[in-house]
């Protein structure tokens, strides 16, 4: 019988593109023995599926190396970050480098520029001068691009780093060929100002993907990682959760948070485990009952027996989820990518093809390398290289000033087509606290009276639910002696003498009851359930009116589930409850077309990054809002629909700036061809179209969004004005 094929996802070092993961992809894919490959290079790792009888890891590990790059067999997020880190300094350094000398050198080419009447040997001086002083751009700027543009030939997989190459060779053959011959003309500024402006996209670039491998080590960050472990020679001792054994008994104090999965050996509690599995209502737990770590012990201490390692509880299987879908996602590049990819060797081809049409029809060598030279200069793929970076700035700078950031900008790419949006309920449709939403008082007794009693005995309790009962009353500080919390409730004595306790009973649906007593007696009980975010009807109304089907899915109970969804405009088919993290995933991943999924615990971070565009809720916990492309940083739901205006613009901008950027290649390939432009005036054209691109992309056109702004300002100023009744 045939062994199970093998699956593992590795790290990889040495990515700096879209194109060299695309690449690698390939080179991968077509290993014998190997099944599926998928290589993400914003996380920097590597998902490979393959038979076991035709290849191993070492063949694999060559295989990577081979192509330039080192396969790393345990995938580990901190260390991807550190290794971000030092890519980061390492790309800061050659970018000063690039800026510092390549300043000189445009002064020195601007001096030349403008003044003509420079005399031949001063201004042929200058010209050197102004190459020797790109000279460290050139080398020590450019290293790290020309050594990708040689991988991406090896792997067939042409992009930004070759298109850039060929330029910057361009630039500089020419300038050497003038130089040669005694001319002052020279392109040397031109080629810095390509190596500077790829290098700044890089470093942006690389921000990102260090955001893409911090999502995974936030998910480990969830708590302090100790426990209060017994130790026959010490007794209760505080430990890392990583030194822990299976068997270890391991205490859990009242409001604290459990760092171990284990099930209860001693003591009864309720948990609340919002953050892990979006149940809104505590779940009681009882000896034998299973805890996992990330879970907050609400009432009183118990005693939990360890029953796996740290590094294979539930919440590090949700990191290691959330590392399997950026891996899972591969080397899917936007669209600008793949077209520099086709541009690069459209531009080889038309080089050679010209440099041969000349020198067939004029046979001067000199004239024919010149035309092929001033091919790759005119063709410089300044405008295509800023097309997207420009408007995504464009995009930072105005999404903040609406209380959103864009952590990921290429999920503007990702969400062209649209459909579905999936919703978690439990702090993102809710505000992952508890209101009161019914009393029902007994015979006798009004609402009013109900709630004052109840609130009386809760006063001063530090207690989710007793601040609840408490901002539901609005006693205020009528109360001047506050209640006692109990292990299972809360109680106070009234000034006649009367005894006043609350404490919860048992509710179907998950619901929360609790029953309230006056000298023993029920007297009515208060029906709570978490609050409704007030944004979220209009939230999901703006959505609906974009033709998009909107969906829920939680993990919380039936009951809580479609009542959410009867207050915001849900059918019952469009709710599934009693989704578990991979359920979640599973069903974001199923759906046909690219799907937006909002949420905002850890146990959506696994959602959040199988979507095409993951949104965290400005109330969300610090591992969805790592893991998230778009975060919301105040407001409500309706900010979602915010977030997709602004997306239109960008794609809009993005799509007018490539149309730009081609039309100039349109334009000016033909007369560099035909020997009609000058090295000198494509330097110029160059230029020229860069400018272009850049007053397109910060203009801020007047969109919807901007104009519903302001017609929302010119109402705030009119409301402003209106006399109070």
């Amino acid at each position: 019988m045939s062994a199970e094929p093998r699956q593992q996802l590795f790290a990889v070092d040495g990515l700096f593109c879209g194109g060299c993961a695309r690449g690698l992809e390939r080179r991968l894919g077509e290993t014998p023995g190997v099944l599926l490959a998928r290589v993400h290079h914003l996380s920097a790792s590597a998902l490979v599926r393959w038979e076991a009888q035709r290849c191993d890891v070492a063949y694999l590990r060559t295989v990577v190396r081979q192509a330039g790059y080192r396969l790393i067999e345990r995938a580990d997020p901190k260390d991807a970050v550190d290794r971000f880190d030092g890519q980061i300094r390492q790309l800061t350094l050659r970018l000063a480098v690039s800026v510092a000398f390549g300043m000189w050198a445009m002064v020195a080419a601007i001096v030349l520029y403008v003044t003509p009447s420079l005399g031949a040997d001063l201004a042929w001086r200058l010209a050197v001068a102004s190459g020797l002083l790109a000279l460290p751009a050139l080398l020590y700027g450019g290293w790290d691009i020309g050594r990708m543009a040689i991988r991406s030939v090896r792997l067939r997989a042409p992009g930004l780093d070759l298109l850039v190459t060929l330029g910057v060779g361009g630039a500089v053959s020419a300038s050497l060929v003038h130089l040669m011959a005694g001319d002052r003309h020279v392109y040397f500024d031109t080629a810095v100002m390509l190596i500077t402006l790829l290098l700044t996209g890089r470093l942006i670039e690389i921000h990102i993907r260090r955001g893409a491998a911090q999502a995974v080590v936030a998910m480990g960050r969830l708590f302090d990682d100790t426990a209060l472990v017994w130790r026959e020679a010490d007794g209760w001792q505080a430990a890392p959760s990583a030194s822990l054994r299976l068997g270890d008994r391991v205490r859990i104090p009242a409001g604290a948070v459990a760092t171990v999965d284990g099930r209860v050996v001693t003591g009864e509690s309720r948990l609340n485990a919002a953050v892990l599995n979006g149940e809104s209502a505590p779940r009681a737990v009882t000896p034998g009952d299973r805890v996992s770590a990330g879970a907050v012990n609400l009432d009183r201490m118990i005693e939990v027996s360890v029953d796996r390692d740290a590094g294979d509880r539930d919440v590090d299987r949700m990191g290691g989820r959330v590392a399997l879908e950026l891996a899972t996602r591969g080397g899917d590049e936007d669209r600008i990518a793949r077209l520099a990819g086709t541009l690069t060797q459209g531009l080889i081809l038309a080089a050679v093809l010209v440099t041969a049409a000349t020198l067939a029809f004029t046979a001067d060598v000199g004239e024919a390398v010149m035309r092929g030279l001033v091919v790759l200069l005119a063709a410089c793929p300044c405008a295509l290289a800023l097309a997207a970076p420009l408007a995504q700035a464009r995009l930072s700078a105005k999404a903040a000033e609406h209380g959103v950031r864009f952590s990921d900008p290429g999920v503007v790419d990702r969400m062209t087509g649209l459909r579905n949006v999936f919703l978690d309920k439990t702090g993102t449709l809710t505000l992952g606290r508890p209101e009161v939403v019914a009393v029902t008082p007994c015979p006798g007794w009004s609402a009013a009276q109900v709630l004052d009693l109840a609130a009386r005995a809760e006063t001063g309790v530090a207690h989710p639910l007793a601040q609840a009962v408490v901002a539901a009353a609005r006693i205020g500080d009528a109360v001047v002696v506050g209640g006692q919390r109990l292990d299972r409730g809360a109680e106070t004595i009234l000034a006649d003498g009367a005894h006043v306790h609350v404490g919860g009973v048992a509710s179907l649906e998950g619901e929360t009851r609790l029953r309230v007593t006056l000298d023993g007696l029920a007297i009515g009980d208060l029906l709570l359930a978490d609050a409704l975010d007030p944004s979220a009807a209009d939230g999901v109304a703006r959505l609906k009116r974009r033709g998009l089907q909107v969906v829920m899915a939680t993990g919380d109970a039936e009951g809580p589930a479609l009542a959410v969804a009867q207050r915001i405009g849900l059918d019952a088919a469009a709710v599934h409850w009693g989704c578990t993290p991979a359920d979640k995933a599973d069903r974001v991943r199923n759906t046909s077309g690219p799907v937006l999924f909002v949420g905002d615990g850890v146990n959506d971070a696994p959602a959040l990054t199988a979507a095409a565009c993951g949104v965290s809720v400005a109330r969300a916990h610090p591992a969805a809002t790592a893991t998230a492309a778009i975060v919301i940083l105040r407001g409500g739901l309706e900010q979602v629909d915010v977030a997709l205006s602004l997306a239109e613009e960008t794609r809009r901008t993005i799509r007018q700036n490539v149309v730009l950027a081609l039309a100039y290649n349109i334009v000016v390939l033909p007369l560099a061809a035909l020997g009609l432009l000058s090295p000198l005036g494509a330097a110029v054209a160059m230029t020229a179209s860069s400018l272009l691109v850049m007053l397109n992309a910060l203009r801020g056109p007047q969109t919807r969004l901007s104009r519903e702004a302001s017609s929302s300002a010119g109402d705030d100023g009119r409301r402003q004005v209106r006399p109070s009744p």
